[in-house]
């Protein structure tokens, strides 16, 4: 299941793994796969990737993650090979609660801290996930969605050059089942193979659950309590809170256009059918001269 040199700092280290579950939420098409392996009482996870750069996270980086307070699961082994990548790491024993899904504090000062240590900055990351507007998205986009909405998606692809400019490193999927809590309440953030150069605007609103409101009052209320870190700091924000307001719709329904496009073959016909009305409806709201 795992490659010799894993199985052997596992069994020298915690002995021999009683319970083995594999986790949802992972790419297998892309090569990925993650464990949780349990040792008694004790647990941890095991994770393969195909990409380098999550491993060059938790090999690399979490150091520098940790002196600047973000959060990432502890880092006890690392191995590559000639086509994978593998570590272990510390299994955060908590869910995010989804009370707090919708602009937590905590949550995005973390995120702020990525951002502003980052600025303008470069890591050890190989290949950094390139965040843009792929080619033949529109034209797959269109094959899901009336043509009557040609035109604003056009117009949301124009818009959406400004949030994939290179001003930082970002996550990249902070969604909110992508942190957890540690038992002395600390919250932290996995997975990172989507980490690479973008604006905040985007790990805004993939914090955002489904495709935020229709008033803008959450990404709004994100967008000031974001700023307010930045004030005092040695970095200018290079934005207002509603011009980064509106970046986080921008970027919310790009991610979410993304998203469906690519999975479109692999997503249940009812479920597709939900999300393509959602983001339907959140076109009409947005673009309501052109549709």
């Amino acid at each position: 299941m795992f490659p010799s040199a894993i199985e052997d700092f596992l069994l020298k280290t915690y002995g021999y793994w009683t319970k083995v579950e594999e986790l949802n939420g992972v790419n297998e098409g892309k090569g990925t796969s993650c464990f949780r392996l349990f040792f008694g009482e004790k647990s941890f996870i095991v994770k393969k990737a195909k990409e380098k750069r999550e491993y060059d996270v938790y090999n690399a980086i979490s150091p520098f993650f940790k002196n600047k307070k973000v959060s990432i699961p502890l880092v006890y082994y690392t191995y590559r090979d000639e086509t994978d990548h593998w570590f272990v790491i510390e299994d955060i024993p908590h869910l995010f609660p989804k009370d707090r899904w919708k602009g937590d504090t905590e949550q995005l000062k973390v995120l702020f801290n990525l951002h502003f240590n980052t600025w303008n900055k470069t890591l050890s990351i190989d290949k950094p996930f390139d965040f843009r507007w792929s080619k033949g998205l529109t034209k797959r986009a269109l094959s899901l969605f009336p043509s009557t909405l040609e035109v604003a998606i056009e117009q949301l692809r124009l818009k959406s050059e400004a949030i994939f400019l290179p001003f930082c490193y970002i996550s990249g999927d902070p969604n909110p089942t992508n942190w957890g809590i540690r038992n002395n309440g600390e919250l932290v953030l996995f997975d990172w193979e989507r980490i690479g150069y973008a604006t905040p605007a985007i790990d805004l609103a993939i914090t955002i659950p489904s495709l935020g409101t229709l008033d803008k009052s959450l990404e709004f209320n994100i967008a000031s309590t974001y700023i307010s870190f930045w004030k005092g700091v040695s970095i200018e924000f290079p934005y207002s809170i509603q011009e980064l307001t509106e970046q986080i719709v921008i970027a919310k329904m790009w991610s979410a256009l993304d998203f469906l496009v690519n999975n479109a073959d692999t997503l249940e016909e009812d479920l597709l059918k939900l999300h393509i009305t959602r983001l339907n409806e959140k076109f009409k709201v947005e673009y309501p001269g052109i549709i």
